[in-house]
């Protein structure tokens, strides 16, 4: 794969999520969606509902990544710019009132639930069936539990991992993940990953504490284009980066409805390892090119 050199060597700060970034598991969804409703009067939906989890993971749905859940409609929202021009129902079905039915971003945020990633698709289970949020802690938990242990533990990237260590050209590599304390500190130490990052965040509060950290940078003195930020839920990891001016990497092996273009998009951990070499090696060509240039400049001049 091809990268572009160019805005590539001045990346200085690289912002990595975790879950379904630097891991990918496919497995999961389905344990969690059975947990979920385990116990309850809908157990009886579950296989409706992992298929319709199935169809939304393969893009199949009318539903997609990228989409809003509305909490108070029970449909899925299309947005373009503020706004949403299109409903969609569970079922799948195009729900033709118009943009204007639903209103506007401001607005509408409170009853909205992003589907930016598998996690969403059980916060929207939860919602659709009402269930208290005891449930879903519950569930989450179980699940969490599992991912680490066999049989269902995922795998393990060194090579990834590896990759991201020899990225010593970049000022500093930071991790924000929305997974609480307990939870992200228990991933890390199964990765074995902490000790790659200059600074990590739990609980870090995305779409909003990411923009809260880019101002930050930004004030530090570091310019938007020097930002890339890594991530497989666009609306927490990307768009406030992309908002600010910042570079962009959305990675997920699942097709996306949201309308915009990254600057790069991978599929991939294979590919998220060939960007970590791809921009070592373009910011050590970068240095090596101005370390020739002021030779080149100082020769003239002792020439002069």
């Amino acid at each position: 794969m091809m990268y572009n050199e160019n805005w590539l060597s001045a990346i200085k700060v690289i912002i990595f999520d975790m879950d379904g970034t630097l891991y990918q598991d496919h497995t999961y969804l389905a344990r969690y969606i059975r947990y979920l409703l385990e116990g309850t009067k809908h157990e009886g939906d579950t296989q409706t509902v992992l298929r319709a989890a199935a169809a939304i993971l393969a893009g199949e749905h009318g539903i997609k990544f990228g989409h809003f859940y509305h909490t108070l409609h029970d449909v899925g929202l299309v947005r373009q710019g503020d706004g949403f021009i299109q409903g969609v129902t569970w079922e799948g079905a195009a729900v033709e009132e118009g943009h204007e039915a639903y209103g506007q971003w401001p607005v509408l945020a409170p009853h909205l639930i992003p589907i930016g990633d598998p996690w969403g698709i059980a916060t929207v289970v939860r919602h659709r069936y009402k269930l208290p949020e005891t449930k879903l802690h519950e569930a989450f938990t179980r699940v969490r539990k599992e991912m680490l242990l066999a049989p269902h533990q995922f795998e393990l990237r060194s090579d990834v991992f590896q990759a991201i260590e020899e990225l010593t050209g970049v000022g500093r590599k930071i991790l924000m993940t929305n997974t609480h304390l307990e939870s992200g500190s228990e991933f890390l130490d199964y990765m074995g990953i902490r000790h790659l990052f200059d600074e990590v965040h739990c609980g870090a509060g995305k779409p909003l504490g990411l923009g809260g950290y880019i101002s930050t940078l930004l004030e530090q003195g570091i310019q938007p284009h020097e930002i890339l930020s890594i991530g497989d839920n666009p609306w927490n990891d990307l768009h406030p980066v992309r908002q600010m001016g910042g570079r962009t990497c959305f990675i997920s092996p699942y097709p996306s409805g949201d309308p915009e273009a990254w600057d790069l998009r991978l599929s991939t951990l294979d590919e998220l390892e060939q960007l970590m070499r791809g921009i070592q090696e373009s910011i050590s060509r970068r240095r090596i090119t101005d370390g020739e240039d002021r030779a080149e400049a100082y020769h003239q001049e002792v020439q002069g």
